[in-house]
């Protein structure tokens, strides 16, 4: 079904090269948002060395973090969407396959991320790696609302702007090219696990691998929510075993 679709997409270079703007437009919308909140509270810094050198320290401020990922859902996937829509014959239903689920695939997914949770935990206790990322326990809430702003941001908004652009756009324009699905799949995880460099190697490893079932499921099922609902579960659980490690819960 997935390959029968009649929809238009940017092929190879079209994909290629829409997809560099939005890797841009991913940058410019976690920018953008803090530097709006910095004027908004008349605290913004003087020159942009010193907002670049302000933006260096912001991965230990919760509500920043938040205000970056929630800013940058919201000023990208209407964009991402946009692009898609700007390919003449484009049906942005089949393009990014905003199609329902049944409970029981709903099921069966969800026992798969089960499986993948398990492996995870036993591939880094193999190696000796801390449970949570280094990255994620530097992390400060100074108030209990920026914890709930967090949930909000890495739960929902994450897995919302990171499957529209790596299962959604990217995926379905190289899987249509002669790169073909399942180089498709390879390629959009390791750009995906490319994004995420602020862990450990371990994690950008695991990472890819999720990449690839998430890929997977989203070919299997011919639906964008299979893997996104899988990324809200993954988050989730990464957040409570946060807050559970800090003290939190």
């Amino acid at each position: 079904m997935y390959l029968e679709e009649k929809s238009n997409v940017w092929q190879f270079w079209g994909t290629f090269l829409w997809g560099l703007v939005i890797i841009v437009l991913l940058l410019l919308g976690q920018v953008l948002p803090i530097w709006l909140y910095l004027q908004f509270i008349g605290d913004a810094p003087e020159s942009m060395n010193a907002f670049i050198e302000f933006l260096e320290t912001i991965e230990t401020d919760a509500f920043l973090i938040s205000l970056s990922a929630i800013g940058s859902a919201i000023i990208v996937v209407p964009l991402v969407l946009l692009i898609a829509k700007f390919k003449r014959g484009s049906n942005l239903q089949e393009y990014f396959g905003f199609y329902k689920i049944s409970w029981k695939t709903f099921a069966s997914w969800m026992g798969i991320l089960v499986l993948l949770l398990v492996f995870e935990t036993f591939f880094l206790g193999a190696l000796g790696v801390e449970e949570t990322p280094s990255f994620m326990m530097n992390i400060e809430f100074p108030t209990i609302y920026s914890m709930w702003i967090l949930v909000f941001a890495v739960v929902f908004m994450a897995p919302l702007i990171e499957e529209v652009v790596f299962r959604g756009f990217l995926l379905k324009g190289f899987s249509k090219s002669f790169i073909g699905v399942s180089g498709a799949v390879v390629i959009t995880s390791a750009l995906w696990a490319m994004m995420h460099m602020q862990y450990e190697k371990e994690y950008v490893l695991v990472i890819f691998v999720v990449g690839i079932v998430f890929g997977i499921a989203r070919i299997h099922t011919n639906s964008i929510l299979t893997p996104m609902i899988m990324h809200f579960f993954m988050n989730l659980i990464a957040s409570v075993g946060l807050f559970y490690e800090k003290g939190m819960v």
